[in-house]
């Protein structure tokens, strides 16, 4: 089988191997739907060559993935707060995105452990669309975890979660309703991975419903694992309508452990 090197120089024909080398490196080739990063590999002379955008990151490693005069999508790193608190108000995405663009409207969060896809609002008109599009449910969040213990099948998790004077969030009958549903992707011995999808979007629901059920996210120490290592949960797909041009949107981050 030829080597990718020598498909994308029939692919681009009007560029050097210099550059083709560097897309490779920088990956932004795929090779049906997965990223190639090595020049040399070997791939059928059917297989689909596809040249991704040129990847954009602000500071703290905040990965672009969609951008226009409304709106930004971001794919934020595990570690980074969203927005500020009173121990923080700089070192956040709301604070970089603010740097950058001036204005910049934060309409969700993703708690500082969790990675992935997130939308920040840059005018108020998508300001209000985007938190009404929130506040109604229409928009879908697809999140990615590994939790302890085996589970089956799918379903749904449904309590009342309440915020304690610690900041700990668990299912008290006082509490806001919140909707969890999830499916399994496969067991791994003692754990397993799950998609999670989010009808509802309370502070740490995720976190705090798997605690309840029985089956903490791996790597939580503060809802039950004991473990170290990373918060084995991301924010993998976000789909809504753009409040501007009313077409629908869809972004995916690619999950950053295995699943």
């Amino acid at each position: 089988m030829p080597q990718l090197l020598e498909r994308l120089v029939l692919e681009f024909p009007d560029s050097s191997r210099s550059t083709l080398k560097k897309w490779v490196k920088a990956g932004r080739i795929q090779v049906d739907g997965q990223k190639a990063l090595e020049a040399h590999l070997e791939v059928s002379e059917t297989a689909s060559i596809r040249l991704m955008d040129k990847q954009k990151f602000l500071g703290l490693d905040i990965e672009v993935l969609y951008e226009d005069r409304d709106l930004i999508v971001v794919n934020k790193p595990e570690g980074v707060l969203s927005v500020a608190t009173a121990f923080e108000t700089e070192e956040t995405v709301h604070g970089i995105l603010k740097k950058e663009f001036r204005r910049a409207f934060p309409v969700h969060r993703l708690d500082r452990e969790t990675s992935g896809v997130m939308v920040i609002a840059l005018t108020e008109t998508a300001r209000k669309g985007l938190k009404e599009q929130f506040h109604t449910h229409s928009i879908h969040r697809d999140y990615r975890a590994i939790v302890r213990g085996k589970i089956e099948g799918s379903g749904t998790w449904k309590c009342r979660l309440l915020e304690d004077a610690n900041y700990f969030v668990r299912p008290h009958p006082k509490g806001a309703l919140a909707i969890t549903h999830y499916s399994v992707l496969n067991n791994r011995g003692k754990t397993t991975a799950l998609q999670l999808v989010l009808e509802t979007g309370k502070k740490n629901q995720i976190r705090a419903q798997s605690l309840a059920v029985g089956y903490p996210i791996l790597g939580d120490r503060k809802y039950g694992d004991s473990t170290g290592g990373r918060l084995h949960l991301h924010a993998y797909a976000l789909d809504f309508i753009h409040p501007a041009t009313h077409k629908k949107m869809s972004f995916k981050a690619p999950v950053p452990f295995e699943t």
